[in-house]
């Protein structure tokens, strides 16, 4: 090749330019960003609306249906999916891979601006965001304190602290959960109020006019300008008792004549512990472009700059550090990497012998890996666990190449020692180098269709798939031009040849061997092929038996016990509850810590807010330090809890799911029941229910729509109220006031403001009868309308939430897989819910890992498709024919084989990771193919022998080749098959399906393709009488040069 020529000669400008790409390689390693997962971008708009009070039914009539007609109409939509719960709506506006997300979400910023004035008055703002991983807190904190109440402690975390940690670099923002929050309640005796013929309304305007500041206007006084200003605040809660309400002739009736007015907090709806003890929690987000680590390092360190001059009794910890367990995985897969290049060096040391020949081969790695550190920062590739396993995958092909112009070099010496050491190398690529090309251009389109075809899988592996390509063509430009050079410059300065080593006599003969086997499978067409399609049926069995998954769990320690209990349950019993719980495991040595969260769920920036729910998330101690993988503990924690079960309601435990991945729901499956009818609705998911309840392959069984809540419907009679002069909206918001209450101004104290409320006291309404005796109005000429003589109030239930798609409404029954794969269980609980009559318009669909599972086989298929597709055109375009590109291609399944095999004996289930592995087994079966048949092709043609001498010759010179680069890659990827380093657990199903297709396609090469080769070619030669001389030869390596 033309560029080997010119390398060779200009060694020195070779050298000038390597010294280039390394500087631009650490350069580009230093300013690496690091995260866990990579920059995953998907068009997904969230809208979350809160609605304090608001039951689900309200939210889906008076929000969601107009929300969603409107969203509906935007371009590039794929589907809505909405979640209506009391108080919150949620919307995920689900756009179609390749939509822009800026556009998508100014398409959706739009339709909420148009549907605005159909919305209820009193919601609060509509939040809309675009989706994204780092929008999950990087860091989240505890505070809590021994001498300071929660109302105090929660006031002086959102005064100061969060300030505090904003200024930060890279800080986006802070959200605060747990504690009380502080407020100025005005408790009302409607009796009271009702004796002095005043209305609530009344109230709450009165104390919004008197409690005011406002600008009058300049005043100009000579040469002074003036502000004129009035300032009518409440400046104490004394001056707002002194509030005058109404006035009967002289005499003033005040505020604090007819209420209570106290420094309180607002209604407790959340609670938090940490290891039993309470807290305020505070999550720390991350700005999109900012660094997951940095970040993190840098609150730390703010952290420890602070504690010194907190408050006394005030103590800050960390309940989740994402920045830990990406240094630890990151670290990991860094090790497992260093370890296998380390055993690759090894190898190619104990099979070459001599040092010039490892100094070239292994030269190699650090040059390639460190380019594409250059390479990557161009492209704007992280450093996060996929990335790590491109680099690890490379470092186990890395040397493929490099070995092919090495052995090539020894060879051609070994026969033309005439030539000089700069003629000889040339000359050797110049053979090889077609071949090499032809593999490493077969080898970068069997990956890069990844880039080609949409979906979550083609996004999660984009880095992967560049780095790997990266150093593919690294690689490629290092054997031409580079090792060239180095073997040139080794050569020149050798000084003869030595005996061989005992390790490469030992070789030899073990090509001899392999060289008569040869002659024997040979002999044996028909045999031979038989064996290898009774492995092939073997394979098949065991891909019928195999599970499938998405993505493999990781062992990183993070369990959540979800605690429910029946709908209606009160805030305090189901704080007892998880009371219980926190019990169990308060003595746990594997626990490093506990965080309870009472009446709702924490998810990134929100918080919501259901009663009869409750978690407690627990971090086990480093994996490095207990004998238990999470999924181990899980299980132990599911006997201790079914050993001790709650009075009433639900325990579940579960290892927690991998943060930021689109489609990742707590639950494994999910079971869409979907219809029109509520009622109908969960009838049948009762049905669907109580079916997995029984199943004994799911477990942590649960449904998300529950009609059982009970509640105090309000009937108004219309007649009444117009004979009144009343409308229900009057009704409505004067019950509402009553009831829930209503922030009438805000008090102010130093710099911050607190809602002051009107409300009558919770005691004071604990029945129907209560509700019924409610003043709703009072006139000025006496006597006031109360509840029961506008409106009937009947005891109902109603749903927990109302959860719809595409604006049909659904059931969601959740369960996770017992014992089983999540594939295998789906397979039997479709068996299970086929049986069920269902209604017509009722259908039911798949979600959780199930859907992710359906969309990520759609998306590797096509990629299996176009990589296959792909590698036979470039096959067909090197030989020009269609009989060799077949030979390689169709033996591709007898390879694919061994994947089946080596992951049925390890019960590792088919995910999405398991595609890397089968591509680079096909890219390693390909690659020898090509080398191998491409040697036979020009045996044939320069030397004019049969196919059958020519098949046995190229295998034989191609045996120890084959070998080196089959055990390097074995070699390579064992480490992180073995799983001994944090973070594996993503990668290892990739590393055991490699190297178990890898095993089979050594032999595969060795025997299937020769014996095809000359099949399909019709070599005739009598096999009895082949006598495999050429391989009666030396070594094909020689040993150049003295050994170290």
């Amino acid at each position: 090749m033309r560029i080997t020529e010119v390398s060779t000669k200009r060694p020195l400008s070779t050298a000038a330019l390597v010294l280039v790409l390394l500087v631009l390689g650490v350069y580009g390693m230093a300013r690496l960003p690091v995260d866990f997962l990579p920059d995953v971008t998907y068009p997904l708009v969230k809208v979350h609306i809160w609605w304090r009070g608001a039951t689900p039914e309200e939210i889906e009539r008076q929000v969601a249906d107009p929300v969603e007609r409107q969203l509906s109409t935007v371009d590039g939509l794929d589907y809505l999916e909405s979640s209506s719960i009391e108080g919150m709506y949620t919307l995920q506006v689900n756009f179609r891979y390749g939509v822009d997300v800026d556009v998508a979400y100014q398409d959706a910023l739009a339709a909420m601006a148009r549907v605005a004035r159909e919305l209820p008055k009193d919601l609060e703002p509509p939040i809309v965001i675009k989706a994204d991983p780092s929008q999950l807190p990087v860091l989240q904190l505890t505070v809590s304190s021994g001498g300071w109440d929660l109302v105090k402690l929660r006031d002086w975390v959102d005064r100061w602290l969060r300030d505090q940690l904003v200024a930060v670099q890279g800080v986006a923002g802070t959200e605060v959960v747990g504690g009380l929050k502080r407020e100025i309640r005005v408790h009302i005796d409607p009796m009271v109020v009702e004796r002095h013929q005043l209305g609530l309304d009344d109230l709450v305007k009165r104390l919004a006019k008197e409690n005011i500041e406002l600008s009058a206007g300049r005043v100009t006084a000579g040469k002074r300008e003036l502000i004129a200003r009035t300032t009518a605040e409440f400046a104490s809660l004394d001056e707002l008792r002194n509030v005058v309400v109404a006035r009967s002739g002289e005499a003033r009736l005040l505020l604090g004549d007819i209420a209570t007015v106290e420094d309180s907090h607002e209604e407790v709806r959340v609670i938090t512990r940490l290891d039993g003890k309470p807290c305020v929690k505070l999550s720390v987000l991350k700005q999109a472009d900012a660094n997951t680590v940095e970040v993190a390092s840098a609150v730390m360190k703010r952290l420890d700059e602070l504690r010194p001059g907190l408050p006394p009794g005030v103590s800050l910890g960390v309940v989740e550090n994402q920045a830990e367990y990406v240094e630890s995985a990151l670290t990991g897969v860094r090790n497992t990497a260093i370890e296998a290049a380390i055993l690759l060096v090894l190898l190619m040391a104990l099979f070459l012998g001599n040092w010039r020949q490892v100094v070239a081969m292994t030269w190699a790695l650090p040059f390639t890996i460190l380019t594409n550190f250059a390479w990557m920062n161009l492209a704007g590739i992280s450093l996060n666990i996929f990335s790590l396993g491109g680099l690890l995958v490379a470092i186990a092909v890395d040397l493929d190449n490099s070995i092919i112009v090495i052995e090539n070099i020894t060879r051609l010496r070994r026969e033309r020692p005439e030539l000089g050491s700069a003629r000889l190398v040339v000359a050797a690529v110049q053979e090889v180098g077609p071949s090499v090309l032809a593999s490493t251009l077969s080898f970068l389109v069997l990956f890069l269709p990844f880039l080609l075809v949409p979906g979550l899988a083609s996004l999660l592996f984009r880095d992967l798939v560049l780095v790997v390509a990266g150093v593919m063509c690294i690689s490629f430009v290092n054997a031409i031009a580079v090792t060239p050079v180095i073997m040139a410059l080794l050569l020149r300065s050798s000084a003869g040849t030595t005996s061989e080593t005992r390790f490469e006599r030992l070789v030899h003969r073990v090509t001899l061997a392999y060289g008569r086997s040869l002659g024997f499978v040979l002999r044996w067409r028909a045999a031979t092929i038989a064996v290898f399609i009774g492995i092939a049926a073997l394979g098949l069995v065991s891909v019928s038996q195999l599970g499938t998954e998405f993505l493999p769990r990781m062992d990183d320690g993070r369990v959540m016990v979800k605690v429910r209990l029946p709908t209606g349950a009160a805030l305090g019993q189901m704080d007892g509850a998880l009371k219980h719980v926190e019990s169990l495991v308060k003595d746990d040595p594997l626990i490093e810590s506990s965080f309870a969260l009472v009446g709702g769920k924490v998810w990134g920036l929100y918080t919501y807010e259901i009663a009869n729910e409750g978690e407690l998330n627990i971090q086990l101690i480093p994996r490095g330090k207990r004998d238990l993988t999470t999924a181990q503990y899980v299980t132990r924690l599911e006997k201790v809890l079914a050993e001790h079960p709650l009075p009433a309601g639900k325990a579940m435990a579960m290892q927690m799911k991998t943060k930021g991945i689109r489609g990742s729901s707590l639950s494994e499956i999910e079971v869409k029941v979907r219809g029109s009818d509520t009622n109908r609705l969960f009838a049948l998911a009762r049905e669907v229910g109580e079916r997995m309840s029984k199943a004994p392959f799911l477990t942590n069984v649960y449904q998300s729509l529950d009609m059982s809540k009970p509640e105090l419907q309000v009937s108004i009679d219309r007649f009444r109220i117009a004979d009144l002069g009343l409308t229900a909206s009057d009704v409505a918001t004067s019950l509402q006031r009553l009831v829930r209450g209503e922030v009438a101004s805000r008090y102010r104290d130093g710099d911050e403001y607190y809602g002051i409320r009107l409300m009558v006291p919770e005691p004071m309404i604990t029945s129907r009868a209560s509700l019924e005796e409610l003043p709703l109005f009072c006139g000025s000429s006496g006597g006031c309308t109360r509840v029961r003589d506008v409106a009937r109030v009947v005891e109902a239930v109603g749903p927990v939430e109302i959860v719809r798609e595409d604006q049909i409404k659904q059931v969601v029954v959740r369960a996770d897989p017992s014992g089983v794969s999540v594939g295998e269980a789906l397979a039997r609980l479709k068996s299970s819910l086929g049986a069920m009559d269902w209604p017509q318009s009722y259908e039911v669909k798949y979600g959780g890992q199930a859907e992710l599972m359906g969309e990520a086989k759609q998306s590797l298929m096509l990629v299996l498709g176009f990589a296959l597709f792909f590698a036979f055109v470039i096959l067909v375009v090197q030989f020009n024919r269609l009989r060799i590109p077949s030979i390689i291609l169709g033996t591709v399944p007898f390879s694919l084989a061994g994947v089946a095999l080596l992951l049925a004996a390890t019960s590792i289930p088919v995910g999405t990771t398991v595609v890397i592995g089968l591509l680079v087994v096909v890219a390693a079966h390909v690659t020898e193919g090509v080398l191998l048949l491409t040697y036979a092709e020009t045996a044939r043609s320069t030397e004019n022998t049969d196919a059958v001498h020519a098949v046995i010759k190229a295998a034989t010179t191609r045996f120890r080749p084959r070998l080196m680069t089959a055990l390097g890659v074995i070699i390579g990827l064992s480490p992180i098959a073995l799983n001994l380093e944090d973070g594996g657990d993503m990668l290892q199903p990739m590393a055991v399906a490699a190297i178990g297709g890898l095993l089979v396609t050594v032999a595969v090469a060795l025997y299937l393709v020769p014996v095809l080769y000359a099949v399909v070619t019709r070599g005739t030669h009598e096999l009895n009488a082949v006598v495999v001389a050429d391989v009666s030869e030396p070594s094909p390596l020689d040993t150049e040069g003295e050994n170290p």
